[in-house]
């Protein structure tokens, strides 16, 4: 069971101040960037080499020190002395040590205590004796940029480099013997763009009649449009520019049904065991019984900001009729640092315990234990500070209803964690465009640095896929591209040309 949450709901929640988002270096990538794996039989000993190896504890901060005050209405200091910059660096690094699961995989000690001394050596080099909150986050961001985690955050600064959909839509193409034809121009074929094969930049998408055409498209860290050169079969060329494709936040409730043409629409949100949530997630379970009984429907999780991944795992199981689920490791921090932070962000949220299911067998007189209880339970003997290592073996099954699955760059945590459920269905697609990619790091903890009372916000449990590839700021890819304002529309014409034998898929 993963507590997870989005970066809409969470961050906010903890208050958004003194965003700082430089521009990175843009590349643009036709087909998914290549992100280094291990593969094979040696995944799980990979996957625990990603651990941090604890030595001992001494250097664990004090557990009474790990706080999240209340932050309604909350300023923080516009300014801090030196010394207390430097307290709060040391105070970070030691929870970022026992608190964080994704130590080990950016590289541990080395890495880490690298970005402290050049901290600390930026800070001894100000002149003043004290230094602005945005000149402190602002240092915290460029010895920290090497973590790659869309959970981490410092006070809402996110290190973790996002990639986004760009795409043509208005230029439509038609796949023939190898060759995409212009449908504007049918007797011209494009012969490369950016000096590559054609079909590593071509994208299918669904057109307002339901039928599938190709598109230009990329993912890429651009901050601006991207323009490719496209040469033609004439001997001509063009540039052409692809625009981003954005993903206006879709507000609503946690979880609705509704039909449009005949078709049910199963709307999810959020998966966030919240005392006015817990009905509607409980209908979300119940329902899927109807949908599995339907030719085709649609489940649209744009928007989605996350929650406890259960529920995501029983909405599949009770689709497929059976226990379904990818690939995957699991390792979750036991250290008193991490059941504190974990302890702080579920009280600031306001969840549940006794609706965060999955943490306890079903029928547990006793119910749900609190964090530290329960992390102390799952212990690995063997392993100082960290559980069992769960190996997951995935499973697919079989589907005959054609599941249509709307996503966008606002899908996060546990929102991804559905998508990745899905996957393991036949006859399922998925339309839009990229998630936000928030799946390396989960159960989310939270506590202030003492000193400037900047929030850290960081992942206390790891997950991985069997090839330990890290998916943070990409995320899952769409098999169409489709505007997300869009999506909903040309899912529902997609649907009716399937049926009626007009589609291709």
């Amino acid at each position: 069971m993963r507590i997870r949450s989005g970066c809409a709901a969470f961050i906010s929640a903890m208050i958004l101040g003194c965003v700082l988002m430089p521009v990175m270096a843009a590349r643009a990538w036709a087909t998914e960037p290549g992100i280094p794996d291990i593969s094979g039989s040696g995944a799980r000993e990979g996957f625990e080499e990603l651990l941090y190896s604890f030595d001992n504890f001494w250097g664990e901060p004090y557990a009474g020190s790990i706080v999240c005050t209340e932050l309604a209405g909350h300023r923080i200091p516009g300014v801090i002395s030196k010394e207390d910059a430097v307290h709060d660096v040391d105070f970070l690094f030691r929870v970022l040590k026992y608190g964080y699961a994704g130590y080990g995989f950016f590289g541990g000690d080395e890495v880490f205590l690298a970005a402290r001394q050049g901290i600390l050596a930026d800070i001894d080099d100000l002149r003043e004796g004290s230094l602005g909150i945005n000149k402190f986050l602002t240092l915290l961001k460029r010895w920290l940029g090497f973590i790659q985690d869309g959970h981490f955050s410092i006070h809402g600064t996110i290190m973790c480099r996002g990639y986004r959909s760009f795409a043509r839509f208005d230029m439509e193409f038609d796949e023939s013997g190898g060759r995409f034809y212009a449908r504007q121009t049918p007797d011209a074929w494009v012969v490369a763009v950016e000096g590559e094969e054609p079909s590593r930049w071509m994208k299918p998408s669904i057109g307002s009649d339901g039928e599938v055409f190709y598109c230009l498209g990329a993912t890429s860290d651009a901050s601006r449009d991207i323009c490719v050169r496209v040469d033609w079969s004439d001997g001509s060329h063009e540039f052409v520019w692809l625009s981003t494709v954005g993903s206006p936040l879709v507000l609503g409730p946690a979880y609705e049904l509704k039909y449009v043409d005949g078709i049910p629409v199963a709307t999810s949100r959020s998966l966030l065991p919240v005392p006015e949530a817990l009905p509607q997630l409980e209908a979300l379970l119940r329902d899927v019984a109807e949908l599995k009984e339907a030719p085709a429907a649609i489940v649209d999780l744009r928007s989605h900001n996350g929650g406890n991944d259960w529920y995501a795992m029983e909405w599949v199981k009770g689709f497929a009729g059976t226990h379904v689920c990818p690939s995957s490791f699991h390792a979750q921090l036991v250290t008193n640092t991490a059941a504190k932070m974990w302890e702080n962000s579920t009280i600031r949220l306001g969840v549940d315990w006794s609706a965060l299911r999955g943490m306890v067998p079903e029928g547990d007189s006793e119910g749900p234990p609190d964090a530290r209880s329960w992390l102390a339970g799952n212990a690995d003997p063997d392993r100082p500070g960290w559980s069992q290592v769960s190996v997951i073996e995935g499973v697919k099954a079989e589907n005959d209803t054609l599941l249509v699955v709307l996503i966008d760059s606002n899908v996060c945590s546990a929102g991804e964690s559905f998508v990745g459920y899905l996957r393991q269905l036949e006859n399922v697609v998925f339309v839009g465009i990229n998630t936000y990619g928030m799946m390396l790091s989960g159960n989310v903890g939270v506590c202030m640095l003492p000193k400037s009372e900047l929030v850290l916000i960081c992942g206390t449990k790891i997950s991985l896929g069997e090839d330990l590839s890290n998916r943070d700021g990409l995320g899952h890819m769409p098999d169409f591209w489709v505007d997300p304002e869009q999506a909903l529309e040309r899912a529902v014409k997609y649907i009716q040309a399937m049926q009626a034998g007009a589609g291709n898929r």
